[in-house]
């Protein structure tokens, strides 16, 4: 059951990190892949790392957004990078380990069933 519970904390932690590259130094000008009322993480030069910036609208200097219950402005210039969360990725290709796990420490827990970890 021990390693159950770390395989799980592991998880949770792998589906909270998981994020797309949408906007980087390669594809600076394809703003159009980012979708309306989406969330992102906008990098910066000037503020820094901006985390769940909510995309409302883009203009030929600038992006637009709500973040913090306010609206905010990015001048493109200043932007280094644009991740946007990724979960259900990352949940495919972790479930199935997930499921293995839990199934093996239940057959270890609740029977004469022995699994063998050498």
């Amino acid at each position: 059951m021990k390693t159950t519970t770390i395989f799980c904390m592991l998880f949770l932690l792998l589906l909270s990190s998981c994020v797309t590259t949408k906007i980087n130094a390669s594809n600076k000008q394809d703003y159009y892949v980012l979708k309306e009322n989406n969330l992102y993480i906008i990098k910066t030069k000037s503020i820094g790392t901006i985390r769940h910036f909510k995309f409302i609208n883009e203009t030929n200097e600038s992006i637009i957004g709500i973040y913090q219950n306010k609206e905010l402005k990015v001048t493109k210039t200043d932007i280094m990078k644009i991740n946007k969360f990724s979960l259900e990725k990352t949940a495919v290709a972790v479930m199935p380990p997930l499921i293995i796990v839990t199934i093996l420490s239940l057959l270890n827990s609740y029977g004469n069933w022995k699994y063998n970890y050498q």
